[in-house]
């Protein structure tokens, strides 16, 4: 009988999860209008969902996403300097990769499934805290479709994953209200989230770190004891470690091959993309009513608007977030809760705050410690639980002062047009992807892709123009930075020029290459082995014009044109083999050589970024500067070196060079070749 019992509240509790889950999905095919949705083409299709598809694609073809040998040719891509993938959610996905190898529509499952996640987490963090079921449902729905949600969508397809974030708040308020013991189930499950924690990405691992000295030194002050400040640390070094360890691919990689400067941070960029209490409690952007969306837009007109737009909490979210701020300055607890969680929601909400928001303790932390955490916006996904908490701890109030059927009846009525009201107040139909207009592009680069295909050899490699580093670049005309990814997402068995990580050795032959004349660039081309020349249209402010004028003259022929006429394709290998018959075997092959293996300047230690006007540039440079000149190619080759040395002011200083070089110049304003 007690077994029988057992197993009936498990039941019921299972089917509490499994409704959430099912009204959370009902609800997203309303909100993004899913019939109208194909799920092998991505809902979104520009920017960094391309890049998405390119590393889901890369687990697929090599079981990992860190080397892509289709990519970067003539080298492969290499992700090492550019360590922006959560392993838990990458491994998730490549848990769905069995049952699929279409990256789209494995990106698009997992931006679906994130959702339920979301809202099975947080109900289960808020039963765990003995909320009702009805109230706790109310704001895990709520916290799933947070703006937050929708407006990363597939762009920041990782950021997501916040089901890890009420997983962590459990941690903070076990540390705030009791006192654990390292036998407990309580400090296993603490160790295992700060595992999974480690294990995703870096900004939600690194805002819980925060939390939990805020949490600890909460606990120190209430139980006048040091254990939850230890508890706390030893939790700081598990969730460190677990991310050094996830990271070690990208460590090892730099120190044996030092840092290209792929990823460059400026601490300013704290208060670029730091937070305003502004952005959390007014409406969001593109609201359905008019007159709120233009409050809202009068707003974003006096202040620089980035990605922390999408901070903004709701009016439900609101209500618990100004609930918090007020329970700072009331003695008491506002709602009544026997461990006092709610002045502990308060307390971290208010340093959230504090370290995210502009001009405060994250800029600090970019200052003195490091600027490679920037986007401190992003912790507005913690504030949001904390207000829904609050939110859910106002209701459960509300709830167990209704003790007739007629109550309750009236409560759950209310409560479900809160939820209507406050969904509906979070979303906006500018969150509903163009299904038409994205599968239409689509279905353009896959028809093209797959026509270039059939026209040459498998393993080919395409040279794509306009040039474009990797990653994060300004867009280039009108392409975005990601663009030219599209070719290797639609294709089975071609190599792509572009994915090479800026600033290493190929990209910089790439840059050559793709700066020479026409004529001169396509018998680089075809020195270094590649079959094909892939032209973006939208990459150049003439459309294109003038460069197929160019190669179809050279090469004496027509470009393959996608259907909607924005991709052209030449194929070289005629052009090749009429090249190839004007030299010997060993003259091609020292041509072959040298095509992608240039001489390259490095400018060292002392010198400063170029600088540039029309007809001229230059580098300044400290008291002692360093340049090295390298020959990437195995052959020797003789080079010849013009320069010239000025300084700032008339007068004339002594100028020494040493190296492969020595010599003692005179030098002022006046240019010295």
């Amino acid at each position: 009988m007690i077994r029988w019992i057992l197993n009936n509240n498990r039941i019921r509790q299972s089917s509490q999860y499994i409704a959430a889950a099912a009204l959370c999905v009902l609800m997203l095919c309303f909100i993004l209008k899913l019939w109208q949705a194909n799920l092998r083409i991505p809902f979104f299709y520009s920017g960094d969902c391309v890049f998405w598809a390119t590393c889901i694609k890369g687990v697929i073809e090599n079981g990992w996403y860190w080397q892509n040998p289709a990519v970067g040719a003539p080298g492969i891509l290499q992700l090492y300097e550019f360590p922006v993938i959560d392993n838990a959610v990458m491994a998730l996905m490549w848990l769905m990769t069995v049952f699929t190898h279409n990256p789209f529509l494995v990106m698009n499952l997992f931006y679906l499934l994130s959702f339920p996640l979301v809202a099975i987490s947080s109900l289960y963090v808020l039963r765990h805290f003995n909320v009702s079921f009805v109230p706790a449902l109310f704001a895990s729905l709520l916290y799933a479709f947070t703006p937050f949600h929708f407006i990363r969508n597939q762009h920041h397809l990782f950021y997501n994953a916040y089901y890890v974030v009420p997983l962590a708040v459990m941690v903070l308020l076990w540390l705030t209200t009791e006192l654990i013991v390292t036998r407990s189930r309580k400090f296993v499950f603490s160790v295992l989230i700060a595992i999974l924690l480690g294990c995703s990405g870096v900004y939600y691992p690194f805002f819980f770190c925060f939390l939990l000295l805020v949490a600890g030194t909460l606990g120190v002050l209430r139980f006048r004891r040091l254990r939850p400040l230890v508890m706390a640390f030893v939790l700081i070094g598990i969730t460190t470690t677990t991310i050094v360890i996830n990271l070690s691919p990208s460590l090892i990689y730099l120190r044996q091959h030092g840092h290209g400067g792929a990823l460059v941070r400026n601490p300013g960029e704290a208060e670029t993309y730091g937070l305003r209490i502004s952005q959390l409690i007014l409406p969001i952007t593109v609201h359905r009513i008019r007159s709120v969306d233009l409050f809202k837009r009068f707003h974003n007109s006096y202040v620089l608007v980035t990605e922390n737009d999408s901070a903004s909490l709701g009016l439900i979210g609101s209500i618990g977030f100004l609930g918090l701020l007020f329970q700072l300055l009331y003695r008491k607890e506002l709602i009544a809760n026997p461990r006092g969680l709610f002045h502990d929601l308060s307390a971290l909400n208010i340093c959230a705050f504090l370290l995210a928001t502009i001009g405060s303790f994250g800029l600090l932390f970019s200052l003195y410690v490091s600027p490679a955490l920037r986007c401190y916006n992003r912790i507005s996904i913690y504030i949001a639980f904390f207000s829904l908490m609050a939110v859910a701890y106002a209701l459960e109030s509300i709830y167990r002062t209704t003790r007739t059927t007629r109550s309750r009846t009236i409560f759950y009525v209310l409560l479900a047009v809160a939820l209507i009201g406050g969904t509906w107040d979070q979303t906006s139909t500018w969150y509903i992807p163009t299904y038409a207009a994205n599968k239409a592009e689509f279905v353009n680069d896959d028809v093209f892709v797959k026509r270039v295909e059939a026209s040459i050899p498998a393993g080919s490699m395409i040279f794509q123009l306009p040039y474009i580093q990797f990653p994060e670049v300004p867009r280039v005309e009108r392409m975005y930075d990601y663009d030219h990814l599209r070719g290797y997402v639609h294709s089975k068995n071609l190599r792509w020029s572009f994915g090479t990580i800026k600033n290493r050795d190929t990209d910089r032959a790439q840059e050559r290459v793709a700066s020479l004349p026409p004529e001169q660039l396509v018998q680089e081309l075809a020195f270094g082995g590649f079959t094909g020349l892939y032209l973006d249209r939208l990459g150049y402010p003439d459309q294109g014009v003038a460069m197929e004028a160019e190669f179809s003259k050279i090469l004496q022929a027509q470009p393959l044109s996608s259907p909607n006429g924005r991709l052209l394709f030449y194929n070289l290998s005629d052009y090749a083999k009429s090249l190839r018959a004007k030299y010997s075997e060993s003259e091609w092959e020292v041509r072959k050589e040298l095509s992608f293996h240039p001489v390259l300047l490095d400018w060292g230690q002392g010198f400063f970024k170029l600088e540039s006007r029309p007809g001229k540039t230059w580098r300044w440079a400290s008291n002692d500067g360093e340049l090295h000149i390298r020959n990437t190619s195995r052959l020797p080759r003789t080079i010849k070196i013009e320069t010239a040395f000025a300084t700032g002011h008339p007068e004339l200083d002594d100028f020494f060079i040493s190296g492969s070089i020595s010599d003692q110049l005179k030098v002022s304003e006046i240019p010295v070749p």
